[in-house]
C-alpha cells in the first residue's frame, strides 16, 4: 500500500467520524426519538467508521493482518461489544436492562456494527 493510499484511508476514516459526530448530535436533538430506524443507521455508520480506522491502523502497523479481511470485522465486533457494555453500565441502552427487548436491541446493534465493518472489508477486498 502506498503512502498516499494509506493517508486517504485515514482521511476517509476522519470524514466518517465527523459525519458520525454530526449525526449523533442531530440524533440527540430529536432524530433518535422521531425516526425509529435512526439508531440502525448510526450503528452501521459507526461500524464503517471504526472499520476504516482499523483498516488504516492495520495497514500502518500490522500489514500482514490486513490481508485477512475478517480481522477488521472481528475487531469492530469487539469494539461494538465494549460499546454495548458501556450502554449497559450507564443504563443508556434505550430499554430496561436484562429484558428481552434489551437483548434484542443489543444483538441488532452488534449486527449493524458488523454490517458496516463487513461493507468496509468487502470494499477493501475489491479495491486490493
Amino acid at each position: 500500500m502506498t503512502y498516499n493510499t494509506l493517508m486517504l484511508t485515514y482521511l476517509y476514516a476522519l470524514i466518517a467520524a465527523v459525519v458520525v459526530l454530526c449525526a449523533h448530535v442531530a440524533g440527540n436533538n430529536g432524530f433518535y426519538g422521531s425516526i425509529p430506524q435512526y439508531d440502525i443507521g448510526m450503528h452501521i455508520l459507526g461500524g464503517i467508521t471504526i472499520a476504516l480506522f482499523v483498516a488504516a491502523l492495520l495497514s500502518s502497523f500490522a500489514p500482514q493482518l490486513i490481508r485477512r479481511k475478517r480481522t477488521i470485522v472481528l475487531i469492530v465486533l469487539c469494539i461494538g461489544i465494549v460499546w454495548e457494555l458501556f450502554e449497559a453500565y450507564y443504563d443508556i441502552a434505550g430499554y430496561h436492562l436484562w429484558t428481552n427487548a434489551y437483548y434484542l436491541d443489543t444483538a441488532k446493534d452488534l449486527l449493524d456494527d458488523v454490517i458496516g465493518a463487513g461493507l468496509v472489508a468487502w470494499l477493501w477486498k475489491v479495491r486490493s
